[in-house]
């Protein structure tokens, strides 16, 4: 009988805990916040930093500005804020002639909780995206000039249009969607694993080549000699969905 209680008491304990865990997950708690700084001169954006979640658009539509925002989630989150006041790594950001250059600082994963900074960057239409980071999330929507990104670990997604697409990372997730085709698009994929969709919403000739040591390509698109867009891939484990 004592076994049996002790045994219930021990399963209560782990059940309350993983409640309690589950619930912490939800807390979150903002510590640091940069901005908004005015973009309306600013055509280029250079991102660097350890880690971070970026929202980029670039539209004729205001208002062009930025925000840099830091958050603790988790357990950590609850414990910060409530005995340590310790915020997120300090990042930055700064405008340098028609630049707008963003440091995420150093965010490392805290052992009660994830520090998170996130920057929302609205920009006029043909402004160039350069991203150099550790890992990142990023999500791209509207008309760009170019996008650079690089990165250990990626999960990229853009909607809308670049002339020049480069994305180069050991491990690298990316969901690009043009909403139009110039013939002047150029798409560079390069990973050591490497998981890519690319759709185009207007038909079109594109010329592709996928040099891998294991490939998986399908494509609903024929490969037209020197036709636009042209897409190279390159990596040593690579998907790629073509349509």
């Amino acid at each position: 009988m004592k076994t049996r209680t002790v045994l219930l008491s021990l399963l209560g304990v782990v059940l309350a805990a993983a409640a309690l865990d589950g619930a912490a997950a939800f807390v979150t708690t903002r510590t640091s916040a940069v901005g908004p700084l005015d973009l309306s001169a600013v055509s280029k954006i250079r991102v660097e930093g350890e880690a971070g979640r970026l929202l980029i658009s670039a539209a004729a539509e205001g208002p062009h500005e930025a925000r840099l925002e830091g958050e603790r989630r988790g357990w950590g989150a609850l414990w910060h804020s409530g005995w340590f006041p310790v915020s997120c790594p300090e990042g930055g950001m700064r405008i340098d002639g028609d630049t707008l250059v963003v440091d995420l600082g150093g965010t490392h994963f805290y052992r009660w909780s994830d520090c998170t900074m996130t920057l929302t960057a609205r920009l006029k239409p043909e402004a160039a995206v350069a991203i150099d980071q550790q890992a990142s999330q990023t999500d791209l929507q509207g008309d760009f000039s170019s996008v650079d990104i690089r990165s250990d670990a990626g999960d990229v997604n853009l909607r809308g249009h670049a002339a020049q697409l480069s994305l180069v990372g050991a491990a690298l997730r990316a969901r690009v969607v043009f909403d139009k085709v110039m013939q002047n698009e150029t798409i560079a994929l390069t990973g050591n694993m490497l998981d890519a969709g690319l759709h185009f919403l207007v038909p079109t000739p594109v010329s592709y080549l996928v040099e891998a040591t294991a490939s998986y390509v399908d494509s609903a698109l024929p490969n037209t000699p020197g036709a636009k867009p042209a897409i190279h891939v390159r990596g040593d484990m690579v998907r790629v969905r073509i349509e």
